[in-house]
């Protein structure tokens, strides 16, 4: 039985509201699940936590749905469960015992910032024009959906959306008749844009649309409404605001702390974990195919080879980091290793346990955009002063995910009160009358100066990089707020940076690390760019020695204008599915020298699904792939067997079907599914499933 349904039973729906025919398999399963989990007399439209409650104790039913009506079963399932061990711990106090919990704990204070964190994803529902927007129950129980229901929705509303569009164009529009194209589509981009911010999403080119200094142009609002009318647009923004509505929930009943679960709540971490593990499988069932050559690599190994490796991108920042201390050792320049946190009002529980009573709601996101204004305050200083620095920023969580900034810096000896007195200003200026004690002004703003007798510079940030990817070498440091191993907690941090999107490593000041990438592409020995300024930077970057890499393209302190290498860019117009103009790294170039482009993107792949090897057995192998030809290989067995499955469902099963899947095509079945080989099995997807993020793929099996 699908999840939905499941859902929709669990919420008190009866069967015959399913829409379901009587003569369908999941009617039949829905009426038995119903009569099972639903006794005689039983409640209807109550959640499943108050249905277990109900059948502990009926007496005080009516008295607990104030507390436990609207909270999702995930968050009520924690309280439901105590209340239920309180309920049973003394036969005769029990009642009393558990009641008093939930009308405390759940009624005094986790409700009142439940509801403050609830009413900021609330959207104002009314009719654009005379189309009402239908997806109001959707979104308010948003947070409880899985993969499956968001796919659903998202299906739902861009059919809704596409809907709109036509009846809007067709009779919306009045005098339609005397306007031109550009007139009619800006008019139905207006409209459908409205839509979406119904559903708490920003339309794209909303911006430029409302507040741009120049007006939208037809091609980009054109673009904009194939967004707005396709699913996997909708399902990425719903899933989106699905993962920061459930999180930040979970933060404001206390499931994110270290009493609990530090950083990430359980669910969060375990989504992560599971999604990481379909990563994996999706890269080993699929290759990368030379276009000229044919040959083939596994993605799997590409990618664990790349920067996306943890270690790899830990090492790759230790090597930054390095280059950067022996700059500044070579300038003279004094390193400084600051630490910003933001004011107790963001911060959702105490460092020592117990909820921040005047907790203003906010997100990770939303301190981290605090932060972020901070920085840019004191670089808007930095710069009227005339003071440069360069180094690098790591902002990490506390145990209830509040993000922190540490910064490690580099300055002439003679900037470094005045950069201190910046910093410290804005750092502590948002409610600086808190500030009373010593203790107080030193969680706010924290600096500490680099003392070589103590270690070097690399070796003050070197816990924090570990700590935030993979906790390499971190076996026997604990972290100080929660007591658990650095090591075993890397993994939640990392979870908590991609459910919050919040970067958590950023270079300040030097040359970019893109074009470093780049430049390492090239082959060390063979390729020599045009002058020898352009090669030096190469040659820097190949021997991996960033020191000397930005100090020829300009030091430490260059502009991105006077850069000796820059990245050079390929535009292929309307090149993805909304007719967008698609900007792509080609390779680098000088600015001052003409015709000095190099391309670094010397192979062009394509993503192929592994071929499963050729057997004699009846069946498929999950061997490695066998190299793909013109020349049909593939032994009779193999053959037949897929002309068999494809009957079994209905489809003819013919030579063409069978050549589409075993030169990696996806053969289409209607209604947007589609059949094609993955790890030797016969297998079925959607395009909107989680495999359909790659460009290239066939449909059609062409």
């Amino acid at each position: 039985m699908a999840a939905s349904v499941k859902s929709s039973l669990r919420w008190g729906v009866d069967v015959s509201q399913l829409g379901l025919s009587e003569t369908n398999g999941t009617y039949h399963a829905a009426l038995a699940w119903q009569r099972e989990h639903f006794a005689p007399g039983e409640p209807k439209n109550i959640s499943y936590v108050e249905r277990n409650l109900w059948h502990l104790d009926k007496t005080d039913h009516d008295w607990r749905q104030q507390y436990f009506a609207g909270l999702p079963d995930y968050l009520a399932k924690y309280f439901g469960h105590r209340y239920e061990t309180l309920f049973k711990s003394d036969s005769h106090k029990g009642r009393r015992r558990a009641n008093t919990f939930l009308r405390r704990t759940l009624g005094g204070n986790v409700l009142p910032r439940l509801r403050k964190v609830v009413a900021r994803y609330q959207t104002t529902f009314r009719a654009a024009g005379e189309i009402p927007f239908p997806f109001n129950d959707d979104l308010e129980k948003l947070p409880t959906y899985g993969r499956d229901d968001i796919r659903r929705l998202s299906q739902e509303v861009a059919d809704f959306m596409a809907a709109s569009f036509r009846d809007y164009t067709e009779r919306g529009i009045k005098g339609a008749a005397d306007l031109d194209m550009r007139a009619i589509t800006l008019l139905a981009f207006r409209h459908l844009g409205q839509l979406t911010l119904q559903a708490g999403t920003q339309p794209p080119y909303w911006s430029v649309f409302t507040k741009g200094r120049r007006p939208l142009p037809t091609h980009t609002a054109e673009s904009g409404l194939l967004r707005m009318m396709s699913p996997e647009w909708w399902r990425v923004r719903i899933q989106r605001r699905r993962d920061v509505q459930r999180e930040h929930m979970a933060i404001a009943v206390g499931q994110v702390q270290k009493s609990a679960s530090a950083y990430v709540s359980r669910s969060t971490l375990g989504e992560w974990i599971e999604q990481k593990k379909r990563n994996r499988e999706f890269f080993k069932a699929f290759e990368l195919e030379n276009e000229e050559t044919g040959q083939r690599v596994s993605l799997y190994d590409m990618v664990t080879g790349s920067n996306a490796n943890p270690a790899i991108r830990r090492c790759e920042l230790m090597v930054r980091m390095r280059g950067f201390e022996d700059l500044a050792n070579e300038m003279g320049c004094a390193g400084e290793f600051y630490t910003i946190t933001a004011p107790a009002k963001y911060h959702a529980v105490h460092s020592a346990g117990g909820f921040v009573e005047h907790w203003n709601g906010a997100s990770p996101r939303d301190t981290q955009k605090y932060l972020c204004s901070v920085w840019a305050k004191i670089r808007a200083a930095l710069s009227r002063e005339e003071i440069n620095v360069f180094g690098f920023r790591v902002v990490e969580p506390h145990h209830d995910g509040t993000p922190h900034w540490h910064l490690l810096l580099f300055m002439r000896p003679e900037h470094v009160d005045q950069v201190r007195d910046i910093m410290c200003y804005y750092a502590r200026l948002e409610d600086s009358e808190t500030l009373q004690t010593e203790k107080a002004l030193k969680a706010r703003f924290h600096v500490e100066p680099i003392d070589p007798t103590k270690g070097s510079a690399t070796g003050y940030i070197a816990k924090y990089i570990s700590k935030n990817i993979d906790g390499f070498a971190l076996d026997d440091e604990t972290d100080e707020e929660t007591g658990e191993s650095l090591k075993s907690m890397a993994k939640s941090v990392s979870a908590w940076a991609s459910r919050w999107r919040i970067r958590q490593f950023q270079q300040i000041g030097g040359a970019p690390v893109t074009v470093w990438r780049e430049l390492r592409r090239l082959p060390g020995d063979e390729q020599f760019l045009v002058t020898e300024d352009m090669d030096n930077v190469r040659f820097a970057a190949d021997v991996g020695n960033w020191y000397a890499y930005t100090e020829c393209q300009g030091g430490a302190f260059v502009k991105r204008c006077d850069l000796t290498v820059r990245l050079a860019y390929d535009i292929t117009e309307q090149g993805n599915l909304y007719a967008e103009d698609v900007k792509r790294v080609a390779g680098v170039y000088s600015p001052s020298v003409a015709d000095s482009q190099t391309d670094t993107r010397l192979v062009k792949w394509k993503m192929v699904p592994k071929l499963a090897e050729a057997s004699a057995e009846a069946g498929f192998s999950g061997g490695p792939a066998a190299p793909w030809s013109s020349v049909n290989n593939c032994t009779p067995p193999i053959r037949r067997r897929l002309a068999k499955l494809l009957k079994g469902r209905g489809l003819s099963g013919d030579e063409e079907q069978i050549s589409i899947l075993l030169r990696g095509g996806k053969l289409s079945i209607g209604e947007g599914s589609a059949l094609h080989i993955v790890d030797g099995q016969l297998d079925e997807v959607r395009p909107s499933s989680d495999n359909d993020l790659w460009p290239g793929w066939n449909w059609h099996g062409k």
